[in-house]
């Protein structure tokens, strides 16, 4: 395989970081081999499509018993909880709790709406939350976002600013205590991107580039700061999603969108519930790719841990 990695990516991206590179869930990770314990409900932001929705579903295959699914579209919150519906009835025997999925629409980067996830959390789950999957993004909204910087609209740095960092510290800040107050003190993962080590120019949109950059960032410092507890704390993760086509980014290369985007969708969420499931501290505060395979991942734990001891 090409040492730069698809599409000429450095090696300082990480896009090859295991040997073996996934593009569908891979046999080890599926649901069926990764039941969750009982109960154990999650809430995932941009849950209407995409890694959202296929987490979703992953978690409701896996035994979830309570889904907390925020997004802008109530419309597509509502295919996504008929989705998992089936996909929790057609695996859960007689004797096991029901799902209940509960919906919220709103923005993850207004603070009201992130408030109205923990209020979801209170009422409708008894106050019980094990995961949080921070999924909602935004690329462009402007072709100009691709442009140098003296052609990109100002916007182009504001909204996926406040979408994909901001957004991500409110539905943090709202959710913590819930996961805190939860058996396990709950697991953080911030959906981020492998163009958050890109800066060449045509690998990305700057503005949205950087605020993936300042979500892994986030993530870092959430684990330093609640790594005061001794490990008893919650843990986050920064999880690359693979590429995945849902909707195509304002202003991009359609050809190189089709291209590029060849991952499945529920990969990303495969990983997620690998990642609840196991809780892994030594990945606490790092950044994961779903197409990496995480048994090498795991084999290469000491020589990861130790070169920044």
């Amino acid at each position: 395989m090409d040492p730069a990695g698809p599409f000429g990516f450095p090696p300082a991206t990480g896009a090859n970081f295991t040997q073996t590179i996934h593009q569908k869930v891979p046999p080890a990770l599926k649901p069926s081999v990764q039941p969750l314990p009982t109960p154990f409900v999650v809430a995932i932001t941009g849950a209407s499509g995409g890694p959202g929705r296929a987490a979703a579903e992953v978690f409701a295959q896996a035994g979830a018993t309570g889904l907390v699914l925020t997004a802008r579209s109530i419309a597509g919150l509502e295919e996504t909880k008929r989705i998992c519906e089936r996909a929790s009835s057609s695996t859960k025997t007689k004797n096991q709790n029901p799902l209940k999925a509960t919906l919220v629409v709103g923005s993850v980067g207004n603070e009201a709406d992130a408030q109205k996830l923990a209020t979801a959390v209170r009422d409708e789950h008894d106050g019980r939350l094990n995961m949080l999957i921070n999924n909602a993004g935004v690329v462009s909204t402007d072709e100009s976002a691709w442009g140098p910087f003296d052609k990109i609209r100002p916007d182009q740095f504001e909204v996926p600013m406040q979408t994909n960092y901001v957004g991500r510290f409110l539905t943090m800040q709202a959710l913590l205590p819930a996961l805190m107050a939860s058996p396990g003190k709950g697991t953080v993962v911030n959906v981020t991107s492998i163009c958050s080590h890109l800066t060449s120019p045509g690998h990305g949109a700057p503005g949205y580039n950087i605020s993936a950059l300042a979500s892994n960032r986030l993530t870092e410092m959430a684990a330093e700061v609640y790594a005061v507890d001794g490990g008893t704390g919650p843990v986050f993760y920064s999880v690359h999603p693979g590429a995945v086509a849902t909707h195509m980014p304002v202003g991009a290369s359609k050809e190189l969108f089709e291209a590029m985007c060849t991952d499945e969708a529920d990969l990303c969420g495969a990983v997620c519930l690998w990642l609840g499931r196991n809780r892994p501290g030594w990945l606490n505060g790092r950044y994961i790719s779903a197409t990496w395979d995480m048994a090498e991942l795991q084999a290469r734990k000491d020589e990861i841990v130790g070169a920044i001891s």
